[in-house]
C-alpha cells in the first residue's frame, strides 16, 4: 500500500514551500505524457490512412481528437512533418519539466534538512539536561549518519513523483477508458492480477532464511565443530556428529524449498505474462475484426501506448511507497527526538548561582541509561571548594556520567544533586554554564584564534595576562612558533595542535576564568616522563584559590597530587580518601593502580609469554 501520509510532518516544515513554478513543473511533467500519446496516435492515424481528412479524429470508441483546420489543409506529408515537429517539441517540454522538477526536489528536500541538522543541535542542548551529554553524540551519529539522509532521499522522491506519477497515471488511464473501456478494464485487472501472481511466488521466507535462519544455523555449526575434539574426549559416542548432520540437513533442506520456490517464480510468471497478452491480442482482434467499435490500428497504438505510461507511473508510485517505509521510519525517529520534553523546567523558572561557598552535594542518585543499565547507583558526596578530588571507576560511563551531572547534563531516577543547597535543576543553564568549566584532552577549542579560545567568553582580557596564564602550563613558546603566534587560526581536531597544547590551553583559560568549579578530564600520559605536569600544578592553584578541582586521571602523580579518591566498581561507590589510604585499604584500587598505571606492566607481560 502507498503511504501517502509518510513524511507529513517533513512536509509541513515552512522550508517545504515551494515556488508557483514548482507546481508548474510537476504538473507539466504529469500531463505532457499523455498528450504526447495523444500526439503519437495522430501520426499513426497519418501513416495507416494516408492523411487527416476531416475533424475530429477518432482514436477509439469515446476519443475524438480536433485537429485544426491548418492542418488538415496540408498534404499527408506535411501533416505528418508538422505532428512529429510537435511532438519533438512536446517531448523536449517534457524533459525539460522533469529535469526542473528533479532540481527542486532536490532543493525543498536539501532545504527541509538543513533545517532539521540545525534543530537538532539545539534539541541535544536540551535533552542533555535529562540523557546526558554523551548519549547525545551517540544519538547525533545515529540521525546526522543514517536517519537525516534517508528523510531527505525519501522527500527528494516524494517531491518528484507527487503530483507528477499521480497525473501521469489518472491521464494514461482515462486515455485508455476512452478509447475502450472493456479492454482497459481488462487490462488493469490483469495487471493486478499479475502482481499478486508474482508477490505470491516472492513469499518472505527468502529474506527470513538469509537474514536469520541461515547465520544462526552456520554459527551453531561452526561451534560444534569447535566442541567436537573436546566431546570427543568425553566418550560422548558421536552425540555432536548428530548434531551436526541434523543442523546441515535442517539449513539445506529450507535452501532447496526456498530454491525451489524461486526457481518457479520466472517460468510462472512468464505462462502469466504470456496469457494475459494472448488475451488482450485476442480481444483486440475482436474489437478490430469481429465488430464495429471504433478501434483502429492507431487506436489500439494509443491503448498501448497509454497502459504503458499507467504502468510507468504505477512503478514509479509503488518504489515511492517502498522509499517510504525507510524514510517514514528516519522521519518518525528525527521528530521524536526534536519533541520537546516536559521534564526539562522552563528558563524562566530557573534561578542564578553566585559561585560556590559551601559544597556540592550528590544524594542518593540514581542513573540508568535507555535500556535501564544501571549507571550511578544509591551514590552519595559530599565535595568542597578548594580541593583536588580525583574521580578513579572500573566503568569509564559512569565516572564520566558523574562529571557531567554537575555540568547539569542527565537527569536521575532517584535523589539529587545540589550546589550550596540550591537543586542543580533549579539553576538556569547559562548560571550553571558560567561556574561549572569542562576540560578535556581536546580543550575543547573552537575556530578562532588561540588568544580567542584562551580568553573564552571573558572579553576584557588583556594579552599579557593570556601570555602569562600560557608561559604558566608551558606551551607559550610553542604557540608562538605557529604561523601567526597567538593569532593563529585554529579548529577542533586542527593537525597543528596535539592533546597535550590543547588540555594546556584549557588549563590556561581556566587559570584566567576562575571558575567555581572544574571538570577535567586528563589525556593519557606522555612517552616521555616528565618530573612535574605544569597543567596539575596549575589546576593545583586553581583549588588553591578557591575552586573545586575535580579530576578524571590518566596519570599516577594526579592520584597522589589529590585531596581525595573517590573509587566507583561499575555504578556503586565502594572507598573515597587519599591515595596512600585506598592503597592500604581496597584491593580494588591496588589492581587499578596496577593496571592503569604501571610502568613496567607490559614489559612483564612480554616477558610471561
Amino acid at each position: 500500500m502507498i503511504r501517502f501520509n509518510t513524511l507529513s510532518e517533513a512536509r509541513r516544515e515552512k522550508e517545504s514551500q515551494g515556488s508557483t513554478f514548482s507546481l508548474l513543473w510537476s504538473l507539466s511533467a504529469g500531463l505532457l505524457v499523455p498528450l504526447l500519446v495523444v500526439l503519437i496516435g495522430l501520426i499513426a492515424e497519418v501513416l495507416d490512412s494516408g492523411g487527416l481528412r476531416s475533424s475530429p479524429v477518432q482514436l477509439g470508441r469515446f476519443l475524438w481528437i480536433p485537429v485544426p483546420e491548418s492542418i488538415l489543409s496540408q498534404s499527408p506529408l506535411a501533416q505528418l512533418t508538422s505532428l512529429v515537429g510537435i511532438a519533438l517539441l512536446i517531448a523536449t517540454a517534457f524533459s525539460i519539466s522533469v529535469w526542473l522538477n528533479r532540481i527542486d526536489a532536490d532543493n525543498r528536500a536539501r532545504s527541509i534538512v538543513k533545517s532539521l541538522h540545525t534543530r537538532v543541535l539545539g534539541q541535544s542542548l536540551q535533552r542533555a539536561e535529562l540523557e546526558g551529554a554523551a548519549a547525545q553524540r551517540f544519538r547525533a551519529e545515529q540521525l546526522i549518519g543514517e536517519k537525516l539522509p534517508q528523510l531527505q532521499q525519501g522527500l527528494s522522491y516524494w517531491y518528484r513523483a507527487v503530483p507528477r506519477s499521480v497525473l501521469t497515471l489518472l491521464g494514461c488511464v482515462v486515455l485508455a477508458l476512452l478509447v475502450n473501456v472493456w479492454l482497459a478494464m481488462m487490462a488493469v485487472i490483469c495487471g493486478i492480477l499479475l502482481r499478486r501472481l508474482f508477490l505470491w511466488l516472492r513469499h518472505d521466507d527468502e529474506p527470513i532464511l538469509a537474514n536469520w535462519e541461515a547465520p544462526r544455523a552456520r554459527l551453531r555449526m561452526a561451534e560444534l565443530v569447535g566442541q567436537a575434539p573436546l566431546l570427543a574426549r568425553l566418550q560422548t559416542h558421536g552425540l555432536v556428529d548428530r548434531a551436526f548432520v541434523a543442523e546441515l540437513d535442517s539449513l539445506y533442506r529450507r535452501l532447496g524449498e526456498v530454491d525451489g520456490r524461486l526457481g518457479r517464480v520466472w517460468p510462472v510468471l512468464f505462462l502469466a505474462i504470456s496469457a494475459f497478452v494472448a488475451v488482450m491480442i485476442l480481444g483486440l482482434g475482436v474489437n478490430l475484426l469481429g465488430t464495429d467499435s471504433g478501434l483502429s490500428l492507431p487506436a489500439a497504438l494509443v491503448l498501448g501506448l497509454s497502459l504503458a505510461g499507467a504502468v510507468a507511473a504505477v512503478g514509479r508510485l509503488l518504489r515511492l511507497s517502498s522509499n517510504l517505509g525507510r524514510s517514514g521510519e528516519a522521519g518518525d525517529a528525527v521528530y521524536h527526538y526534536l519533541e520537546r520534553s516536559t521534564e526539562i523546567a522552563p528558563s524562566e523558572q530557573r534561578v542564578g548561582l553566585a559561585g560556590l561557598r559551601d559544597s556540592v552535594e550528590i544524594q542518593g542518585v540514581n542513573l540508568a541509561d535507555s535500556t535501564g543499565k544501571p549507571i550511578l547507583n544509591h551514590l552519595s558526596l559530599k565535595l568542597m571548594p578548594g580541593s583536588v578530588v580525583a574521580i578513579l571507576g572500573t566503568d569509564e560511563v559512569s565516572t564520566r556520567a558523574l562529571t557531567e551531572l554537575l555540568m547539569g547534563f542527565g537527569h536521575p531516577s532517584e535523589g539529587r544533586v545540589t550546589i550550596d543547597g540550591i537543586p542543580l535543576r533549579d539553576i538556569h543553564p547559562q548560571a550553571l554554564a558560567k561556574n561549572v568549566m569542562w576540560i578535556e584532552p581536546d580543550g575543547p577549542i573552537w575556530e578562532g584564534s588561540i588568544q580567542e579560545n584562551v580568553c573564552g567568553r571573558d572579553t576584557s582580557v588583556n594579552s599579557r595576562e593570556v601570555v602569562e596564564v600560557l608561559e604558566e602550563v608551558d606551551v607559550y613558546e610553542r604557540l608562538q612558533r605557529l604561523p601567526e603566534g597567538l593569532g593563529t587560526i585554529v579548529f577542533p581536531g586542527d593537525s597543528m595542535l596535539g592533546v597535550e597544547t590543547t588540555f594546556a590551553m584549557a588549563v590556561a583559560r581556566a587559570l584566567l576564568l576562575k571558575p567555581p568549579i572544574v571538570l577535567a578530564m586528563e589525556p593519557p600520559p606522555p612517552a616521555e616522563h616528565i618530573a612535574e605536569d605544569p597543567c596539575l600544578k596549575a589546576l593545583g592553584r586553581l583549588a588553591e584559590s578557591g575552586s573545586l578541582v575535580i579530576i578524571l586521571p590518566h596519570r599516577l602523580q594526579t592520584l597522589r597530587r589529590a585531596d581525595r579518591v573517590v573509587l566507583l566498581n561499575g555504578p556503586r561507590l565502594v572507598g573515597e580518601g587519599t591515595h596512600a589510604d585506598l592503597l592500604a585499604s581496597s584491593d580494588l584500587y591496588r589492581h587499578l593502580n596496577y593496571v592503569l598505571f604501571n610502568p613496567y606492566r607490559h614489559q612483564q607481560l612480554e616477558r610471561v609469554t
